[in-house]
């Protein structure tokens, strides 16, 4: 039986990590879309099942802080220390999302080609993503690519998919209100499916049904 943090942690972090920002959320409440939103409105796969369409876990190399030297030299080490560049951060998450019994590669494939012109709809209307990991919350991020990590030797195909995300640089007072408006919203609390809520998940849930 799995705590009450522990199912707010695989909630938050696991099951819906990436927040889309105005664009196709523009018109639910604080502008703001959980994924979740868009894969389990797709599936029945939680209703029958207990299990979600997907998960998604952090993948290792993501940036924290990001600047660029430059290699000319300098008079002094202060003169140095001030010629540095910020670079855009970068975040990756790998989304784990096998077929399943209730309907197979057929739901599957209606669910994914669901969300790609979703997607589509939200960049080309000017949306943006919040990506929630443990360390950090990346706001303001853009999406540059969703792409099938799947090896040979797995026993699906198409079941692991690499979502990169680039936060842009801004400027310092505008991130900060930026972040504070999006912590604010957060505890105003999220729009989830009926089934679904933003501190807990619905009874009989199941982690680890990918392996």
């Amino acid at each position: 039986m799995l705590s009450s943090a522990q199912v707010n942690f695989s909630y938050n972090y696991e099951i819906s990590p990436i927040i889309l920002n105005n664009g196709i959320a523009a018109n639910y409440p604080n502008n703001i879309l959980p994924i979740v939103n868009l894969t389990e409105q797709l599936s029945n796969s939680f209703s029958s099942t207990g299990q979600y369409f997907a998960e998604y876990r952090v993948m290792s190399g993501g940036s924290l802080e990001e600047w660029q030297i430059a290699e000319y030299p300098f008079a002094s080490l202060t003169m140095a220390a001030n010629a540095v560049i910020q670079m855009p951060l970068k975040i990756s998450l790998v989304m784990i999302a096998p077929a399943q019994n209730n309907g197979g590669y057929v739901t599957k494939n209606s669910i994914f080609t669901a969300l790609k012109s979703q997607l589509d709809t939200h960049i080309l209307t000017g949306g943006t993503f919040t990506v929630l990991t443990p360390a950090y919350t990346y706001t303001n991020c853009l999406l540059t690519g969703i792409r099938d990590v799947s090896t040979s030797s797995d026993k699906q195909v198409q079941f692991l998919y690499q979502w990169d995300f680039t936060q842009p640089l801004i400027t310092q007072q505008g991130a900060q209100q930026v972040l504070g408006n999006l912590m604010n919203k957060f505890q105003n609390g999220l729009p989830t499916p009926t089934a679904l809520s933003w501190n807990s998940t619905a009874p009989n849930y199941k982690l680890g049904w990918y392996e």
